[in-house]
């Protein structure tokens, strides 16, 4: 901590006389240890001289940053006149102020750092004081999560309690519900049963009837029939003779004209097979291929001689009904 005030021993500023006056005067700052008597030394002016260009009401008194005019005389000569013994004594004063000031800057290094000390000490005590007091809320806010936490378990607790309670209230009341229907279901079961088993002994009795009566009328119907089937299964032998001699006749007439059918249907194929590729079923013609340059999407992939023969069938069959139409039509338009 710098000093704000130089003592200055008046006695040391009593043998120096100036002469002359200063002519300019430069402007200092007041630094620690700076004295009036060192100052005039140091600009080679007086004590008097800085006093009264300072308006200083006490010389041994100026503070550290006073901004201090201090008058020089660089065109007049200066002369001071100070006896040996004087010089002496002023610089023991001199000794004996700085040896004053150092002794007060130990004193107050050692008072900063005694402050400086006391308040670690504190800060160490605050720090602790609040970790306690932090240690203290963490304390109680875990104790009053931890009562919060079991309160809400007991709540839990007892409105799962509560709640199976309904449950098993309601299960048995519903069990006691399924029971009486059930019981109610089964006696009507029982007189639903009786009434059916009453009714089919009726029934049976009724068909037994019926069917005695049956039986009787069957009987003279069978006999009817008898008789009537026999004179059925005569005619029927005549009827039969002459349906055979018939289907005999027309046999003989199809095949003729299925023969003949089969035949024209074979040359238009061969006609058609022959016009289209010569015959050739690995023959290509951009997308027509085969035999019958069918187009490729019609062939799905498979050009065998046995697939294209299908395929050719189906398609002759679906649009021209037989190959002797579609022989017609190439006959007509080029293609088919």
């Amino acid at each position: 901590m710098k000093l704000n005030k130089v003592l200055v021993s008046a006695a040391a500023l009593s043998g120096i006389a100036a002469a002359g006056t200063a002519a300019n005067a430069d402007t200092v700052s007041v630094k620690t240890g700076d004295t009036v008597s060192e100052l005039a030394q140091k600009f080679n002016t007086t004590v008097e001289a800085i006093q009264k260009a300072n308006n200083l009401q006490n010389v041994n008194f100026i503070t550290v940053g006073e901004q201090l005019n201090i008058p020089t005389n660089d065109n007049a000569e200066q002369q001071v006149q100070q006896p040996q013994a004087n010089a002496a004594q002023v610089q023991q004063e001199q000794a004996a102020i700085a040896q004053q000031q150092a002794a007060q800057r130990q004193a107050q290094l050692a008072a900063q750092q005694k402050a400086a000390q006391a308040q670690a000490a504190l800060q160490a005590q605050q720090a602790a004081q609040a970790a306690a007091a932090q240690k203290q809320a963490e304390e109680q806010a875990a104790q009053q999560a931890a009562a919060q936490k079991a309160q809400q378990e007991a709540a839990a607790a007892q409105a799962a309690k509560e709640q199976q309670e309904k449950a098993e209230q309601a299960a048995q009341a519903q069990a006691a519900a399924q029971k009486a229907q059930q019981e109610k279901a089964a006696q009507a079961a029982a007189a639903q049963k009786q009434a059916e088993e009453q009714e089919a002994a009726q029934k049976a009795k009724e068909a037994a009837q019926a069917q005695a009566a049956a039986n009787a009328k069957a009987a003279q119907q069978r006999a009817a029939q008898q008789a009537q089937a026999q004179q059925q299964q005569q005619k029927q032998q005549v009827v039969q003779q002459n349906t055979q001699q018939q289907a005999a006749n027309n046999n003989q007439q199809s095949n003729n004209n299925n023969n003949n059918s089969n035949s024209s249907e074979a040359a238009a194929k061969a006609w058609i097979v022959d016009h289209e590729s010569g015959g050739n079923y690995n023959a290509r013609n951009g997308q027509y291929i085969g035999a019958y340059q069918l187009s490729a999407s019609y062939l799905n992939g498979d050009y065998s001689q046995a697939n294209q023969d299908r395929v050719a069938n189906q398609y002759v069959a679906s649009r021209y009904g037989n190959w002797v139409n579609a022989q017609k039509h190439w006959e007509q338009c080029g293609w088919y």
